[in-house]
């Protein structure tokens, strides 16, 4: 386990300098403990995708406030980073311990007919039987569930858009003639063209067949680029007024049930599934970005207003108060009499 240090300005090392953050850049840990309720804590770990480099450090923070009777500024935050398997050894045995005692838990996450899960205020799985699951968004390993969520409320999505995008678009080549790049290109071009000659000379005398046979065509690869676009995906928030919920999702042939109850003092909810019913008609929840394509109208809207800056309705060449006194010596640029005469006094006595 590692305690977020304190770093004092008098004795800063070269490395330290690094760590240091200003009013104009918080880290993103620090910004999510002052966002959060007051007294509560803040558990993350970098998003990830795919079933390699998850992460294995848990962050959790929370932030610390000055009393006043007027405001309660935020004057600091702190944390810690403990080892994944370690948060997530600590989440089982609490789990056990729950269901060991009578009648406080009826149901147990070692019961092989329901799936437990620990997510966070923005739907990202922290701890999960499936450990390659860790770090992806719980709307992709359950659909049905996540749907469900959005509709009862306890869960609500946000639009968001990136106009500094990079779309993937496919080239589609009609012939097979290349631009003239540079002058080594036309080199080539010459060199292919004298080649071509010479093999259209052999086919000729049909001296091809000696070695093929039979006709083929060699597949010309989809060539992709990537492009600027605009883009939008989806983000989810947790209602914080919602501290338990529980619902019923009708399939095609079973009932998939859940129940969903919010951590005190975290940002973290345990949802418990019923994973014999699968429910795969509903389709996953994704975050994947999805191009804008704008039609011709708004396209040239758009191309108008990514401007740099706007330009001025009037050209303002002077302004009346300030100083417009030539103080350089550039205009007063005079030729010098011995630099006249000099050349004329050559030109005498050279006769």
């Amino acid at each position: 386990m590692l305690l977020f240090r304190s770093i004092s300005r008098d004795f800063l090392k070269a490395g330290d300098k690094e760590n240091i953050f200003n009013a104009d850049h918080f880290p993103l840990w620090y910004r999510r403990a002052a966002e959060q309720i007051p007294g509560s804590f803040v558990y993350s770990i970098p998003f990830s995708t795919g079933t390699v480099n998850k992460s294995n450090v848990v962050t959790a923070s929370t932030s610390i406030q000055l009393l006043d009777e007027r405001k309660s500024p935020v004057v600091a935050a702190v944390g810690i980073q403990m080892k994944l398997e370690f948060f997530q050894r600590k989440f089982w045995t609490a789990s056990r311990q729950c269901a060991s005692l009578d009648g406080k838990c009826s149901i147990s996450c070692d019961d092989e007919t329901v799936n437990c899960y620990l997510i966070d205020n923005n739907g990202f799985i922290l701890v999960s039987e499936d450990y390659t699951q860790t770090g992806d968004f719980f709307g992709e390993v359950e659909g049905a569930v996540m749907n469900k969520l959005l509709t009862m409320g306890s869960f609500k999505r946000i639009t968001l858009y990136d106009y500094q995008a990079m779309c993937r678009a496919n080239k589609e080549s009609s012939d097979s003639a290349h631009g003239l790049l540079d002058p080594y290109n036309a080199f080539l071009a010459a060199v292919k063209w004298i080649m071509t000659e010479l093999v259209l000379f052999l086919v000729e005398f049909n001296l091809c067949s000696w070695w093929h046979s039979d006709m083929t065509a060699k597949a010309q690869k989809l060539k992709q680029t990537l492009e600027p676009c605009d883009t939008e995906y989806p983000a989810f928030v947790s209602e914080r007024t919602i501290k338990e919920t529980s619902g019923n999702i009708a399939c095609e042939d079973c009932s998939k049930s859940f129940v969903i109850q919010q951590i005190p003092s975290s940002n973290l909810f345990m949802v418990v599934v019923d994973s014999s019913c699968l429910c795969e008609s509903v389709a996953p929840i994704t975050m994947a970005p999805i191009e804008i394509r704008y039609n011709e109208s708004l396209k040239c809207e758009r191309l108008k207003a990514q401007k740099i800056r706007r330009r001025p309705e009037s050209c303002h060449g002077f302004h009346p108060e300030e100083n417009a006194r030539e103080c350089g010596g550039a205009p007063n640029l005079q030729a010098k009499m011995v630099l006249i005469l000099f050349p004329l006094l050559l030109m005498l006595f050279s006769r």
